[in-house]
C-alpha cells in the first residue's frame, strides 16, 4: 500500500499541462500538492461525478491529457461511468482510482462489497485501452511515465493508505475553481 500523498506527488510531477479532476480523499490530498491550481477541477459537491466530467473534458480538449482522481467509494455509487468512458474511448483520459486501504473516506466504515470490486478488471470488460494495478510506491514511479503517455483511456487502480490526519478540502468552491480554470485555458491557447 502507497501513502495517499505520494501518489498525489507523484501524479503531480508527471502531469505536465494536464487538467486535473479530483472528488473525495483524493482532492484532498491532491490540492496539497497541485502545483498548477489554474488546471485543476474540484468536485466537492458532486463527488460521483468524476469520471463523467473528466469524459467530457477529455471530448472538449482532445489535445490535451486530462487525468481524473476518484476513490473506490465514489466511483462504487456511479460503475456506469466506466461503461461510458470505455464505449467512447478517450485517448486522451488517464482515470486513476484510489482504494482507501483503511476506508478512512467512510470514516472507517467499510461498505459491502467494496474490497471484492476489481476496477481494473471492470475497466478491461468496459473497454478502456489500457488498465492495471500498483500497491508499490516504487513500481508505480517506475510506471508513471509510460502511463502519462500511453493511449487511452487508461485507468490505474492504486491501493492507498490515507494521511493519518485527512487535509481539509480545499477552501474554494466549485465555481471558483472553474472560473480560474476557464481563464488558465484561455491564457494558454493566447
Amino acid at each position: 500500500m502507497i501513502p495517499s500523498r505520494e501518489v498525489a506527488r507523484a501524479i503531480n510531477y508527471h502531469r505536465q499541462d494536464a487538467l486535473v479532476v479530483s472528488t473525495s480523499a483524493a482532492l484532498r490530498e491532491w490540492h496539497q500538492v497541485s502545483e498548477r491550481r489554474d488546471l485543476d477541477i474540484d468536485l466537492s459537491d458532486c463527488m460521483d461525478r468524476a469520471p463523467a466530467v473528466g469524459l467530457g473534458l477529455s471530448l472538449a480538449q482532445p489535445g490535451r491529457r486530462i487525468l481524473v482522481l476518484d476513490c473506490d467509494a465514489t466511483l462504487r455509487t456511479d460503475l456506469a461511468g466506466l461503461a461510458t468512458i470505455g464505449e467512447v474511448g478517450p485517448e486522451n483520459l488517464v482515470h486513476f482510482v484510489l482504494e482507501d486501504a483503511d476506508h478512512t473516506s467512510t470514516e472507517g466504515m467499510p461498505i459491502a462489497g467494496l474490497d471484492r470490486i476489481d476496477f481494473e478488471g471492470m475497466a478491461r470488460s468496459a473497454g478502456y485501452a489500457h488498465a492495471c494495478r500498483y500497491d508499490n510506491l516504487e513500481e508505480l514511479l517506475i510506471g508513471m511515465e509510460e502511463l502519462m503517455r500511453r493511449p487511452g483511456p487508461v485507468l490505474v487502480a492504486v491501493k492507498v493508505i490515507p494521511e493519518p490526519e485527512p487535509s481539509p478540502f480545499p477552501q474554494r468552491s466549485m465555481a471558483d475553481g472553474w472560473a480560474q480554470v476557464r481563464v488558465g485555458l484561455a491564457a494558454q491557447s493566447r
